[in-house]
This record gives structure tokens, C-alpha cells and sequence, in this order.
């Protein structure tokens, strides 16, 4: 079954989310609310379009499936849309380490070193 959901960057961090049934943006694709008739498609677009917490929302189309024990799977149809939605199609041996946050935006300001600038 084909649906839309919406996708943008946050504007704190550039982190890919994806528009929640609670108008909150979630990282996980799967917490995306679906829309799936023509009414829900453009009220969902206006809505992505208009949050101020984010940038450059749109829709995506996505097939939404329900295996035995594993609740509401989300994939999207496009290539581009997967790598944005679950990451880099890099084999996990040649894949990045996982490091500690570098920029935390609670973090104080004042301690920062930009270089000069």
C-alpha cells in the first residue's frame, strides 16, 4: 500500500525527521504519521510546510507493511528517501565508529573556541 508522510531537516542539529500523528517531529520513520487520501495528503503538506522547527519539509511516498511481531514498518520508495531515513548504504565493517555527540546546543557558548572568529 503506497502513503505519503513528510520529512524535513531540524534546524537545531540538520537531523532527517519525519512528521508524528502528535504535530511533533520524530527521528524514527516508523512514528511517521501516513496520509493516504487526497484531503489528508494536502493537509499533511501544508502542515509539514508551514513548522517552524524545521527545514525544507515535503513529502515522501513510502509502503507501509505490518509483519507478525514487528508492529508498522515504514520504507520509502525512493533510494534517495531510504539512505535519508535509515543512513548510508555502506557495508558495517567499512562503516563510521560511533563517537560521543560533537556539538551539544545545551551546551555553554562561551566555551566554544571558533578560531578567532
Amino acid at each position: 500500500m503506497s502513503i505519503h508522510i513528510a520529512t524535513a531537516n531540524r534546524l537545531t542539529d540538520g537531523i532527517v525527521v519525519f512528521l508524528g500523528y502528535d504535530g511533533e517531529w520524530t527521528r524514527h520513520i516508523d512514528d511517521a504519521r501516513i496520509a493516504e487520501r487526497d484531503d489528508d495528503i494536502a493537509e499533511l503538506k501544508v502542515e509539514a510546510e508551514t513548522a517552524k522547527t524545521v527545514v525544507g519539509a515535503y513529502l515522501i511516498e513510502a509502503d507501509v507493511s505490518s509483519p507478525e511481531g514487528r508492529g508498522r514498518i515504514i520504507s520509502p520508495l525512493s533510494y534517495k528517501e531510504r539512505i535519508r531515513a535509515f543512513g548510508p548504504s555502506v557495508h558495517p565493517a567499512f562503516a563510521k565508529k560511533v563517537v560521543p555527540e560533537h556539538f551539544d546546543p545545551r551546551a555553554d557558548a562561551s566555551a566554544v573556541f571558533m578560531n578567532g572568529i
